[in-house]
């Protein structure tokens, strides 16, 4: 059953309509760049060999960035490790010289926090299901909501053609007015647990691993489709994604470590593929990546174009942008190939080199304080690095 539901709604000032124009294409505007969740940033300007511009130290932990414009904005641990816990705080920096654009916003003092942007507004979602909307030139706040019941959030929101799309943790997803923060409904899901929600025209995907999905109708939430694996659950927390046609599901089991794709009109299985973390796409390829060693397949026939192996046995890739594919490799650097060969272009060193005897995940996104990623728009790139830095990168 899906219900409208109304919930507590602190709306301060005029607001923005927020509507459904198109958004900048070189521009990343969220965890995994779009509403796709794909990793793709179609017209991305940025373009190895990078010079580093500048770099912040901002606490402990910083998010996958949100690069707009002249704008970089990231959730960050501002405690550095004295306070006995986490401050969650939104960012909000010129993206030329690092300067603050205003003061930090502070969202909650328990782990997990997030952000992303559409429609001209920065969103934010706590893991205690708290939602609030932030004019991005100002910092001041527009809006601010509770999912309710006691939420357990780990992924941002999604904005999708004024909407807010998310899901509290709980068994609920939930669909709120962008440029408000309305509530314009709620519905029931088949599992609990951490899930990223992604959109794109068919409706609302919601998934728990490959253990199970739901496509909603956007505009009532209505169940459209449902897939479950019987007699079997799980927490999920691997993301779902939207490319090549299909929906692209992830289960990190020791027995089943594979991402299998759904087609996104019939449900069908088309295919399946060893993987350790998230697909990610660009134009005609798929990456996918398993054991440090990331593909590259061509989506017409799936066959390997080139591929790259991590010293440490474990990469996932964070972006395609501009041409180029961004690794983050578990021996600590951010490597970055040329899309149509696979050759090396550049690479940046954003952490110590783990301990040989450290066992390194590929891609655990659902675990820590908030969601990683890089970020990349007009020309520059942004990535979050050891100790709370986020070191922005332009054309060397």
């Amino acid at each position: 059953m899906v219900a409208a539901a109304a919930s507590a709604l602190l709306f301060v000032g005029s607001g923005s309509s927020a509507t459904a124009a198109a958004e900048p294409q070189d521009a990343t505007l969220g965890y995994r760049a779009d509403a796709r969740a794909d990793s793709f940033v179609a017209g991305a300007t940025a373009a190895p060999p990078f010079k580093k511009l500048w770099s912040r130290d901002l606490g402990s932990v910083v998010s996958a960035p949100v690069a707009v414009g002249g704008r970089v904005f990231a959730v960050v641990n501002a405690d550095q490790g004295g306070e006995g816990g986490p401050r969650m705080q939104l960012v909000g920096l010129d993206a030329a010289s690092g300067k603050d654009l205003w003061p930090q916003k502070f969202l909650t003092g328990e782990p997990n926090a997030t952000v992303t942007y559409g429609g001209g507004l920065l969103y934010t979602q706590t893991g205690g299901g708290k939602v609030s909307a932030w004019d991005p030139a100002t910092g001041a706040l527009k809006w601010t909501t509770s999912l309710g019941g006691s939420p357990y959030c780990q992924y941002p929101p999604t904005w999708y053609g004024d909407v807010l799309y998310t899901q509290d943790g709980r068994g609920k997803a939930v669909a709120l007015r962008a440029g408000t923060g309305q509530r314009l409904w709620d519905a029931p899901l088949v599992e609990n647990g951490f899930a990223p929600v992604v959109v794109d025209e068919a409706g609302v995907w919601v998934a728990f691993d490959n253990l199970a999905y739901q496509l909603l109708d956007r505009n009532s939430g209505r169940e459209l489709r449902r897939f479950d694996v019987p007699d079997r659950s799980g927490p999920g927390g691997n993301p779902a994604v939207l490319g090549a046609g299909a929906l692209w599901l992830r289960n990190s089991f020791s027995d089943d470590a594979n991402t299998v794709a759904y087609d996104r009109t019939t449900g069908a299985v088309l295919r399946s593929f060893p993987a350790d973390a998230t697909p990610a796409f660009g134009t005609g390829r798929v990456y996918i990546a398993n054991r440090g060693v990331v593909r590259a397949l061509n989506t017409t026939d799936y066959r390997t174009v080139w591929s790259y192996s991590s010293p440490r046995q474990a990469a996932t890739v964070r972006l395609v942008a501009g041409g180029y594919v961004y690794i983050r490799d578990g021996n600590g650097e951010l490597v970055v190939l040329n899309e149509r060969t696979g050759a090396k272009a550049w690479s940046y060193r954003l952490a110590a080199e783990p301990h040989p005897m450290e066992n390194v995940v590929a891609e655990q996104d659902e675990r820590g304080w908030t969601v990683p990623g890089i970020a990349t728009a007009r020309g520059r790139l942004f990535a979050p690095a050891q100790g709370g830095l986020l070191i922005a990168f332009g054309k060397a």
